[in-house]
């Protein structure tokens, strides 16, 4: 079997997106799959527009060119806005959402109110409107003309199927932890802390919660003696992300805005307990990374994170007063915070690459083999008809 993943960003393990590509590639490599990979950067530079707005029909000549090469097209949800008849019939067309853009005409991501934030969106909403639709508008037509939607949780089954997506066209395949990657992750002790340390994995932005945050490490800090917070991977420099917190509790927190996949377990080691304000997902790998570490996470109840996590651990999205309230007891509780870090990391083992490859492997086949008898039955009662 041959397939081709159609990434949506630059390949690279430390972006969401390609790295659950690529790592889902080599997987399915190690079952027997030859897995090809493309990316934005592949295409040649289009005058006047970025490699992202010329995606969609760089795409799309590429596929018409090669798709009768490969059995399956793994492709993202919003880059192929284009008729299915377009394109090989026997070939399996799959899209894959990330982060599902139908939420986004529905889930509000609050605003900074800081008076630089509120200029510089003034300038930017018009523009950011505008590729908010087209995404939109492009992600409803590929979804409606795909084989296949592949989606990482149930929150974006239930979204499509409210769009009129037949329930059957989807399937709910979450992400994973690569075996290696796993190991290191779990050699990190299951033993809560000494010193209490508050952790959020994943970038500091408005839909992951960065305007609720400072109201999260306040209270904290507020009611809990000594505690310290480490924001991994925030993207934005540290002195950008600390200049949204009170002066006076700076120098509890540690950014660290870039990290290399090795280096992550020595900077989960030694947290407590994380932290995951954010509004919209597909499958936060940083839930999953944090889990892995023993460390149990209170999330907002939003699309992604209930995949992981009970409803002990979720509050209403927006509700940062109820989340940092639970985070409080579990640091509080010496005997209830080494409970759930067991809980954390026995959890996390149901997320592994390996199996999902697994799933991805049997239902891949299964579809491709209704595709193509029923395509063999059409083209003999057409035979049928022409004799």
């Amino acid at each position: 079997m041959k397939i081709l993943f159609c990434s949506q960003t630059h390949l690279s393990k430390t972006l969401g997106g390609s790295k659950v590509v690529i790592e889902l590639a080599e997987e399915l490599e190690l079952l027997g799959w030859k897995a090809d990979v493309v990316s934005p950067a592949d295409f040649p530079l289009t005058q006047g527009r970025d490699i992202y707005a010329a995606y969609p029909s760089n795409l799309r000549r590429h596929l018409s060119e090669y798709a009768h090469e490969y059995d399956v097209i793994d492709y993202d949800h919003v880059y192929l806005p284009y008729p299915r008849t377009e394109f090989r019939k026997d070939t399996l067309f799959v899209a894959r959402s990330v982060l599902l853009a139908h939420h986004l005409e529905s889930i509000r991501i609050p605003r900074s109110r800081a008076l630089k934030s509120v200029l510089r969106n003034v300038i930017t909403a018009k523009r950011e409107a505008r590729k908010l639709a087209t995404a939109i508008r492009q992600a409803k037509i590929t979804v409606a003309q795909a084989d296949l939607v592949n989606v990482p949780n149930t929150h974006d089954k239930a979204e499509l199927v409210k769009h009129g997506i037949p329930e059957n066209k989807i399937v709910v395949l979450p992400f994973g932890i690569d075996r290696v990657r796993h190991s290191l992750i779990n050699a990190i002790s299951s033993e809560p802390p000494d010193q209490p340390a508050l952790v959020f994995v994943g970038t500091f932005d408005n839909r992951k919660g960065a305007t609720d945050f400072p109201r999260i490490v306040r209270d904290l800090a507020r009611k809990v003696t000594g505690v310290r917070f480490r924001l991994i991977g925030t993207g934005s420099s540290g002195s950008r992300v600390l200049s949204h917190f009170d002066k006076n509790l700076r120098d509890r927190i540690e950014v660290v805005p870039r990290y290399e996949p090795v280096d992550l377990p020595g900077l989960l080691a030694g947290c407590s307990v994380g932290v995951f304000p954010s509004y919209i997902e597909g499958f936060p790998l940083g839930v999953l990374e944090m889990l892995a570490a023993s460390i149990p996470v209170i999330a907002y109840d939003s699309p992604g994170p209930p995949m992981m996590l009970p409803a002990e651990y979720l509050v209403t999205a927006g509700d940062s007063h109820n989340l940092t309230r639970k985070a409080i007891a579990l640091l509080r509780d010496p005997v209830e915070l080494a409970r759930a870090r067991t809980w954390a990391r026995e959890r996390s083992r149901a997320f592994c690459w390996n199996d999902i490859a697994k799933r991805t492997d049997r239902i891949y086949r299964d579809c491709l083999e209704r595709k193509r008898a029923e395509s063999q039955d059409e083209a003999t009662r057409s035979s049928r008809r022409a004799s």
